[in-house]
């Protein structure tokens, strides 16, 4: 009777029906591009009917076997191709919870960045990434810095580096310089919380919190250019989950050299540290000399960014 209920008969063709549609993509080699986008829009659009099939997979308990089946169809030896704009990009994917946090960040989180990121970076220019997690932006301003290009790319956690050096690896690029710290005020030895050990995002801060953490060194930027010749960067992004005051501060001469032309910012109010504001933030990144700035609101984010060299005022979005 069990055999024959509505519910565990769609289960069955469906996982049977995948299961073979994966199984001819491994036999034939030729990954069905079709089946995997629309896949790949299920799970990341915001379309409302996107919601209600997601709903249905997971009603029937498809969800993990989805994730994994999606997985083997879109990876190749655990690593996964994705393209921004015409340029490949090779990352790490040995999970459905990896693909989808790589995936997700290139084709729809950070998209518009990325591009932006991408557009105003020429060959030969420096670009230094500030919490570089696993080295999405790092990536792909490497491919189009070119090989007489820098990148510097800076990110304290243990976990995330990793990554971030696996990527760097994958890709076969000579041009990033990998440094494992954060970028502060000042240096020194502090705590990095990691804010979900078993999180997509690989996320952490700088913090004197409780809760699952680990020892990283701090530099400010300025004296990494004075006293270890680090390059003053055409292009900055920075991402580091509240530390941004204090990091921006340590590289004010850097940010206020005519050589340094767009910065790239988003601000966590909610993580900032006491008696600093998002306003705070802001009033910092201006006073650098960038002549145009605008603001953005995302989720609970500010995304700033600040051009030099361009006509324009403050812009709040």
């Amino acid at each position: 009777m069990a055999a024959n209920h509505p519910e565990i008969q769609v289960r069955s063709n469906v996982i049977r029906s995948v299961t073979l549609g994966v199984g001819s993509i491994a036999q034939d080699g030729k990954p069905t591009m079709q089946v995997t986008e629309a896949i790949r829009r299920i799970t990341y659009s915001s379309w409302p009917g996107s919601s209600v099939v997601r709903k249905c997979i997971y009603r029937f308990g498809l969800g993990r076997s989805a994730q994994w089946l999606y997985t083997l169809a879109r990876c190749h030896g655990k690593t996964v191709k994705l393209e921004l704009n015409g340029v490949e990009g090779w990352f790490s994917a040995q999970t459905p919870a990896e693909l989808r946090n790589v995936e997700g960040y290139v084709l729809f989180y950070e998209h518009e960045m990325l591009s932006a990121i991408q557009e105003i970076l020429k060959p030969g220019d420096v670009f230094l990434d500030v919490g570089s997690n696993r080295g999405i932006f790092t990536i792909f301003a490497a491919k189009a810095v070119g090989p007489h290009g820098m990148v510097v790319a800076c990110e304290p956690a243990t976990s995330a580096f990793n990554l971030l050096q696996r990527n760097t690896e994958i890709n076969h690029l000579n041009n990033v310089k990998l440094m494992k710290l954060a970028l502060s005020d000042a240096r020194s030895v502090r705590n990095l919380v990691i804010d979900d050990p078993t999180g997509l995002g690989l996320t952490s801060h700088l913090s004197d919190a409780d809760g699952p953490s680990e020892e990283v060194r701090t530099a400010d930027y300025d004296s990494l250019v004075a006293e270890a010749g680090l390059p003053v960067p055409r292009v900055v992004k920075m991402d580091i989950e509240g530390h941004e005051y204090a990091a921006l501060k340590g590289m004010g001469k850097t940010l206020s050299s005519s050589a340094c032309v767009a910065l790239f910012c988003e601000i966590h109010p909610y993580a900032l540290s006491p008696g600093i504001f998002a306003r705070d933030v802001e009033a910092l990144i201006e006073s650098f000399g960038f002549t145009s700035v605008s603001m953005k609101t995302r989720r609970e984010e500010r995304q700033v960014t600040a051009m030099k060299h361009a006509t324009g005022t403050v812009i709040r979005q």
